[in-house]
Formats: structure tokens, sequence, C-alpha cells
């Protein structure tokens, strides 16, 4: 029975793949969002920032691409040193993805990544900046690790969902070493732009 299930699921993915959609050589760009939510001690509950990151994919073979990606985070309605605050951010994370679906209109995708970037902390009101504004920002490691899935609607064209699993840290703060940890989905649109 066990030997039966594994020739089909090798049966299964090897029909699938060849439906292949993207192939060595192919240029995407992709431009994702994702909203952030949440409330703690030191930010107010609701929609609290968002991040936006486009990125730059090219495949390597007809499943693997190396995608660039270039994220800004706005986070607001932080409290820092009894000051209303907020960050902005800035990294660059290379990520290696591998379609392990590659179907005409469904790719699901696993990824890993890792980048480095900066933050700086800032108060709403200037004439209240303090010292630990500047004591907090600096350098930021991302560690990335997730499953997603695209859907094309045309040739060229799709939706791209994306479950990773985020490490940030503060690597040059000693006040503060983990800025955030744990699972950002997010959406956005992919476009191919090599035309074959």
């Amino acid at each position: 029975m066990k030997k039966n299930l594994l020739i089909f699921t090798f049966l299964v993915i090897n029909v699938l793949n060849g439906f292949s959609q993207s192939e060595k050589n192919d240029l995407k760009l992709t431009v994702a969002a994702l909203p952030l939510f949440g409330s703690s001690a030191d930010f107010t509950s609701g929609l609290n920032g968002f991040v936006i990151k486009p990125t730059i994919g090219y495949f390597i073979s007809d499943k693997t691409s190396i995608e660039l990606n270039f994220s800004y985070t706005t986070m607001n309605n932080l409290i820092v040193g009894n000051t209303n605050s907020y960050y902005n951010s800035y990294v660059f994370i290379p990520t290696l993805r591998n379609n392990f679906i590659n179907h005409k209109k469904f790719r699901f995708f696993a990824e890993a990544g890792f980048g480095l970037g900066t933050i700086k902390y800032e108060a709403d009101n200037n004439n209240f900046s303090n010292f630990q504004h500047e004591e907090l920002s600096g350098g930021i490691s991302v560690l990335t690790i997730g499953f997603g899935a695209n859907y094309y609607f045309n040739k060229n064209f799709g939706l791209e969902f994306i479950l990773p699993y985020i490490t940030t840290k503060n690597i040059t703060s000693e006040k503060s070493n983990t800025i955030y940890t744990g699972v950002g989905p997010t959406i956005g649109f992919t476009y191919k732009l090599n035309k074959k």
C-alpha cells in the first residue's frame, strides 16, 4: 500500500510539473504588501503600519529562482521613552525560491532568505525626541522562511500569496534585540517581464 501511494505521489508531481509555466531565464516583478495589525504595551490595537515589498525574480532553472526583495516598513503608534513614536525601515533580502509545483495557472513554492537593512525611530513630535530613539535606531537583520502560491490570470500576470515566518533583529542596539518574530501573510501581484 505504501509503495503504491509513493508511486502515485511521484506520478502526480511529474504530471503537474509537465505543464510548467516558469522557465529558466524568466524575469519577473512582484509588488506585495503586508498590513501590520496588533496590539501590545508598546503600541495601540488596530492597523499600526504596513510593509511594501517590490521584488525582482530571476529563474536560474525552470523551478528555482533568486528573488531580490527591497522592503519598506513603517510602524506607527509606538511608545518609546514615554513618547508617541514611529519607525521607518528599509531592508534588502536575497531569497532562494523553489516552485515544487510549477503548473500553468498555479504554482506552490517554498522560500528562504536572509537580509540586512536599517531602522530609524522618530518621535511623532520632533520636540519630544529622546536618547532612546537614537539608541534603538541602526542596523537590522531579517530571516524569512515560508511557503506560498501564485495564481496566474494569463501568461504574464498573476496573484501571489506568501505565508512566511519572519525574524527581525536589531544588530546594532543592545537595548532592543528582537524587533519582530512571527508570521507575516503577504499578498501581491506578479508580472513576467520577458514575454515570449
